[in-house]
């Protein structure tokens, strides 16, 4: 999947959905990866059109076509363009299968309140239902660098590891996104702290301590594996664990991060990634990668 070789982008004409657009082009910049983009119609629109005889698909696709040539898309990338009648999520998924895409993009929409992202339905639909990674952008996002066509800029790729197996798989595809982007890779791994009483508390922190040391040994022999050019670092924490994840990838200066997370492979419809997911995406505000493992996970 990394570097990707097919990309849906999902466009609903909104400007969110642009800038996930030229995220999606910039990414398919490497590799000479197709990219599909998608807007998904209402199928009750579609029939009320219908009835006063207008061909509702016909002018989203070129509605679409004019939204894709406005956005100055870099001029080697492949663009096919299409226009599905159906519920969006739905839609989204079927056509990510039937395209053999290996990744989508797709924008979100910003904060609400203290701590929960509005991903918009869509987004969020799309990253319960979805069996391949989901790219999310956040609206705030622009190019790293506008005098080139892909992510250079780009970097580093920080990936939260709980070494389970998912985020195992998140790691290696990390580190090929890294290696492709020609950027270093971070490994953070956070051990939260025990919530004992007061008189338990030395007892919490020798386990929390003993904990961080094996983690640290453990991220150390992870990253000796990783090689092939890219410098890797890693990052032992204590702390709430969404918020540690979060702080690690914010923007600063020389620092345009890429969030790569693990998640299970949906078990059902509906299926959500998982409250510290959905805690760091409403934190970070940067690019993030949710990874499908390749097998389902109790």
């Amino acid at each position: 999947m990394v570097p990707p070789h097919r990309i849906l982008a999902a466009i609903d004409f909104s400007e969110p959905s642009r800038i996930a657009l030229t995220m999606a082009a910039r990414l398919a910049a490497y590799g000479s990866a197709e990219l599909r983009v998608l807007h998904a119609e209402d199928p009750l629109l579609c029939a009320a059109a219908q009835i006063h005889g207008l061909n509702l698909s016909v002018q989203a696709l070129e509605e679409l076509q004019a939204f894709v040539a406005a956005t100055a898309l870099p001029s080697t990338v492949l663009v096919h363009s299409h226009v599905v009648g159906g519920e969006a999520i739905e839609t989204i998924c079927t056509v990510a299968r039937r395209e053999l895409a290996e990744v989508i993009v797709i924008g979100t929409h910003g904060m609400s309140g203290v701590e929960r992202l509005v991903f918009g339905s869509t987004a969020e639909g799309v990253l319960r239902r979805s069996e391949i990674p989901v790219l999310l952008v956040p609206p705030t996002w622009a190019p790293p660098s506008l005098s080139t066509v892909d992510l250079s800029g780009t970097g580093p790729i920080v990936v939260g590891v709980d070494f389970t197996a998912g985020s195992l798989e998140a790691m290696s595809a990390a580190f090929r996104l890294a290696r492709a982007l020609q950027t270093s890779l971070e490994l953070v791994h956070v051990v939260p702290a025990l919530p004992v009483i007061e008189r338990w508390q030395p007892h919490a922190r020798e386990s929390v301590d003993r904990r961080v040391e094996e983690a640290r040994m453990e991220l150390a022999r992870l990253a000796r594996g990783l090689t092939m050019g890219v410098t890797v670092s890693t990052r032992v924490e204590t702390g709430p664990v969404a918020e540690c994840i979060a702080n690690g990838a914010r923007r600063g200066a020389g620092r345009e991060p890429l969030l790569v997370l693990g998640r299970r492979r949906p078990r059902g419809h509906g299926d959500a990634p998982g409250a510290i997911a959905y805690r760091v995406l409403s934190l970070a505000h940067v690019p993030t990668l949710m990874f499908m493992a390749t097998e389902t996970q109790d």
